[in-house]
């Protein structure tokens, strides 16, 4: 029974302590009540946490794949020897004059509440973060199509001039694909594998941001208002290296990116 219900604390079986107090009832026939079993999933390792939603059509194989195969991928670009190349990782997020309701410290026994408006107007940053020198670079753009991501891709590359860009993006239909001929030159595009956004951290990024003090909860009159109200939040990763390289921090992009440029420079120095 304890292996069971170990096995269960470490897949997420049950959502409720209740969920599990019932399993133990049916299935082994102990009866226990709520605060018991609270603590025996708590002394097995179990942690209430709310769970990434999945979309069905995700393919966790693939996902494992681009992780063990990026450094061949960014091989495979065959850039042009004794280039510089920065690797980004890229995405978008959707802000708006609809406010963003976030959690907040209050008195135990006191139910917070916080003033809310609704209005559906909507702004769009999109940023990219270097994986390897912890650079960050962010636009705000007033939509998301083909356009709006050529002019971003346009501003990554003004950014550094003299190297080569390589980006890691989703497949949304408003992303250029590779061998568009509408890509900047220098900008070289790996997709992710479909519906696979915890390969970005991008992700996280936009879920900090949505926590900075005088944005979590605010009410702004204007696009403008919110604009700056993101401001400090996103100074911290283009002045703070070491706080975006925690963010990005994740081995496999670092072993990928490094392993790639090991065959690189091998191949060049021959």
């Amino acid at each position: 029974m304890v292996r069971q219900l170990r096995a269960g604390v470490g897949s997420g079986r049950w959502a409720t302590a209740e969920a599990a107090r019932q399993w133990l009832e049916r299935e082994h026939g102990i009866k226990r009540p709520y605060v018991t079993v609270w603590q025996w999933l708590k002394k097995l390792g179990g942690v209430l946490r709310v769970p990434r939603p999945r979309h069905p059509g995700a393919d966790p194989q693939a996902a494992e794949a681009f992780k063990k195969e990026l450094g061949k991928q960014l091989t495979a670009l065959e850039l042009p020897a004794g280039s510089r190349a920065r690797v980004w990782v890229m995405d978008e997020a959707r802000f708006g004059l609809h406010t963003e309701t976030r959690r907040v410290w209050i008195t135990k026994g006191v139910r917070p509440s916080v003033r809310r408006q609704t209005r559906y107007e909507w702004d769009y940053l999109y940023g990219a973060l270097d994986v390897v020198e912890g650079r960050a670079e962010f636009l705000h753009l007033p939509t998301v199509d083909l356009e709006c991501n050529r002019l971003f891709l346009d501003h990554l590359r003004a950014s550094d001039p003299g190297a080569l860009h390589v980006v890691i993006a989703d497949q949304a239909g408003f992303h250029l694909r590779p061998g568009d001929t509408r890509l900047p030159e220098g900008v070289f595009i790996l997709p992710l594998p479909p519906y696979s956004p915890e390969l970005n951290p991008c992700e996280q990024l936009w879920d900090i941001l949505k926590d900075t003090e005088g944005f979590a909860n605010g009410l702004f009159a204007s696009i403008d208002k919110l604009r700056e109200a993101l401001l400090p939040g996103l100074r911290r990763f283009w002045e703070d290296a070491g706080k975006f390289l925690s963010l990005v921090g994740r081995p496999w992009l670092h072993s990928q990116a490094n392993a790639s440029a090991r065959i690189y420079m091998s191949a060049y120095l021959k």
